[in-house]
């Protein structure tokens, strides 16, 4: 049996420092958040991120997986390394993911 492939989400969603009724991609500063994925595509860490078409809080949230060594690290990327976290235009909430099946990934390592 494969063992399961532990990633870690990050919901994100407008903070208190963003614009009412303009779109992250919009903001001012949300060129930090792209800039933090391309550092987690870079380093090996980026799984996919992208924008939540069909929520029913509102416009503006969104996902990225990440593939760190743990929920700490996780975390630490989240929340410190992301500057539109650090200065409030997104908020984030990051939560563990145990995959235990997935026909498209080799079997974890």
């Amino acid at each position: 049996m494969t063992r399961p492939r532990i990633w870690y989400l990050l919901q994100h969603r407008p903070g208190p420092a963003a614009i009412e009724g303009v779109r992250p991609m919009d903001q001012p500063g949300f060129e930090e958040h792209l800039a933090f994925l391309r550092r987690r595509a870079a380093d090996g860490t980026l799984i996919a991120a992208g924008p939540l078409e069909d929520n029913d809080t509102g416009e503006g949230e969104g996902v990225t997986v990440l593939a760190a060594q743990s929920l700490e690290d996780a975390r630490r990327l989240a929340e410190q390394d992301d500057e539109s976290v650090r200065s409030g235009l997104l908020a984030v909430t990051v939560r563990t993911w145990t995959v235990v099946m997935s026909p498209a990934l080799p079997p974890a390592g």
